[in-house]
């Protein structure tokens, strides 16, 4: 079974596999950003999304996983707000340069090959002045915290993401907090404890 096929598999399987409300650490940090033209990489069901569109970005979200876009636009439409919506596979779909006013991509942990795709993608698309964020398990969350993948391969540092980014300037980067008290989408519902998160912020210079 394709990688595809088994997240299709596993967002068919139940009405929600992550959260209906957005990242607390992610809404915190878009808090203060004009809405514009915003993009959510590898998007799961949308929650980010969804949240951005009802905060006023003209939002669009894209995920490999059919099943997983299409739960979004159901949300969407209950919700009564729109998102644009692509079922692509993220490494590859090649999205418009300077085209966004922020780039979001939250725990989309792949391997090193595909990471250098999509992340190249994903800088390419931001506008001039405007705002990156990277959210994802850090390396050190295999010993120190909970949760998320034990394959370091998977985890990139928040220096491997700033060493990328010469076109920017970095406004954070480094591994914050995050409490965890039975999240949805890890398997296990009695996980808790302190999760470690690598986080990226920058703004792209004008040309």
């Amino acid at each position: 079974m394709s990688k595809r096929d088994l997240w299709n598999e596993r967002y068919a399987s139940k009405e929600l596999v992550w959260s209906s409300g957005p990242n607390k650490l992610f809404s915190e940090e878009v808090q203060g950003l004009t809405p514009g033209k915003s993009i959510d990489i590898a998007c799961g069901e949308g929650r980010n999304a969804l949240w951005l569109a009802e905060q006023g970005w003209d939002s669009t979200g894209i995920d490999f996983s059919d099943a997983a876009i299409d739960k979004g636009r159901q949300i969407a439409e209950k919700r009564g707000v729109h998102v644009h919506w692509i079922a692509e596979d993220a490494s590859i779909y090649v999205l418009p340069k300077d085209k966004f006013d922020l780039v979001a991509i939250l725990y989309f942990h792949t391997d090193p090959a595909e990471m250098e795709s999509w992340l190249q993608i994903a800088l390419d698309a931001v506008k001039p002045g405007g705002t990156f964020i990277y959210i994802g398990h850090d390396p050190s969350n295999i010993k120190h915290g909970v949760g998320g993948p034990q394959d370091p391969k998977f985890l990139p540092s928040a220096e491997e993401f700033t060493r990328r980014m010469d076109a920017f300037d970095i406004e954070r980067a480094g591994v914050v907090d995050r409490p965890v008290i039975n999240e949805p989408g890890h398997g296990r519902e009695e996980l808790k404890g302190v999760a470690l998160d690598t986080l990226v912020r920058a703004i792209k210079r004008p040309a």
